[in-house]
């Protein structure tokens, strides 16, 4: 099991990717770094960033794909690999075996102890027409599981066939529909302050506020709302969590606690909370919301695992 000072890196596409390097960073390990498409490398950088200069976490490391020598210097000191993507289309959400066969080859991960890689829902309860014209009308990050199911699985079993290769422990974490990811909404936390009231509550170890204008598609983006309303999260065992079902097309973009949903920030920290977590070895867990203003504190997580886990 990875400790504190463990190098982690990620893997993948999308804005969880980014998330989960950053908040890695912000939770203690020794080295956070993440593969960067040359394409995508200032977009990274602004959305992990601490500040509006694109500042980053000192513990923080961009690496260019293109850069194969600091790519195989890094996974030779890494102790835990983060594998996820944003993409609800399984040609675009899951990673090539190649890639993972690359970096998880035992004489290059020599160090690896970990591997936690994002799945979906994939027991089909809860999808449906609904949910398929949701996602074409409403929001095509909408989970469905229409045609993905045997690509899924097929990347969970590479992933643990790689990891058992190189002798370390995987944890499988499955999500639905993706919501949220940034830190709360800081001009309201602003006012507060000014108007001395208690302070709004936000998280500076989540995606850059910039997030919410990258994905804004009216006047107020309902990001920014869920980010707000639904801070809480609940945990699952297996492949367990229901869908939408006919609820979808008002659920799409809602920003509210959904069956169906789980918030990035949720999903991001499961993930890297899981590193410490010995029972979250060689097992699979879903990721739900609850509505919250407030993520879940320490002892609030390790009650969520060791009930799900337990």
């Amino acid at each position: 099991m990875p400790g504190d000072g463990s190098v982690v890196g990620t893997i993948g596409r999308g804005y969880l990717p980014i998330l989960i390097a950053k908040l890695a960073a912000h939770s203690g390990y020794s080295k956070s770094w993440i593969i960067c498409p040359a394409t995508e490398v200032d977009l990274m950088r602004q959305l992990a960033a601490e500040d509006g200069f694109g500042t980053l976490h000192p513990n923080l490391e961009l690496v260019p794909a293109s850069d194969n020598d600091r790519v195989e210097e890094l996974m030779g000191k890494t102790q835990a690999l983060m594998v996820a993507s944003d993409d609800a289309d399984a040609a675009g959400g899951v990673v090539d075996p190649s890639i993972m066969n690359y970096l998880l080859d035992p004489s290059l991960a020599s160090e690896m102890k970990r591997v936690v890689a994002l799945s979906r829902n994939l027991n089909g309860d809860g999808m449906g027409f609904f949910v398929s014209a949701s996602k074409k009308a409403a929001n095509a990050q909408v989970w469905d599981t229409a045609g993905c199911v045997d690509a899924f699985r097929k990347f969970e079993s590479d992933v643990q066939t790689a990891a058992v290769g190189c002798k370390a422990d995987w944890t499988v974490v499955r999500a639905g529909t993706l919501k949220g990811g940034g830190p709360g909404d800081i001009t309201a936390a602003e006012i507060d302050v000014e108007e001395g009231k208690e302070e709004a509550k936000i998280y500076p170890q989540y995606l850059y506020e910039s997030y919410y204008e990258l994905t804004k598609n009216d006047i107020i983006t309902w990001q920014l709302l869920f980010d707000c309303n639904v801070r809480g999260v609940k945990l699952a065992k297996g492949d367990v969590m229901k869908g939408p079902g006919f609820k979808a097309v008002f659920t799409a973009t809602d920003p509210g606690e959904n069956e169906g949903d789980s918030s990035r920030c949720g999903v991001a920290e499961a993930m890297v909370r899981s590193l410490k977590v010995a029972n979250a070895a060689n097992v699979d867990f879903g990721v739900g919301t609850v509505a919250s203003r407030e993520m879940p504190g320490e002892e609030e997580w390790n009650a969520l695992f060791n009930k799900c886990l337990s």
